[in-house]
């Protein structure tokens, strides 16, 4: 029986953004917080059940909260996201 209180977490993206989120664990992230925004971001975005794509990159990276709060009423306005 799935937990319906607690999800598992899931991520699909394709390979040239998985490329890039490694280059950038590894070269442009400071500390260990960039990382977890950064996947806090990406399961934000992924809640719809798209595919990211290296076009979510700068969404990912580089979003703060209130920023993808936004994204996500948008996408609730526009039918994309429940």
């Amino acid at each position: 029986m799935e937990n319906t209180f607690n999800p598992t977490d899931k991520l699909t993206l394709d390979i040239p953004l998985f490329i890039r989120l490694l280059e950038y664990a590894k070269e442009d992230a400071k500390t260990d917080v960039d990382l977890h925004k950064a996947t806090e971001n990406a399961l934000a975005l992924s809640e719809t059940g798209k595919t990211l794509t290296i076009a979510d990159y700068d969404t990912i990276v580089k979003t703060t909260a209130e920023e993808l709060q936004e994204i996500k009423r948008i996408q609730y306005i526009a039918g994309i996201r429940k």
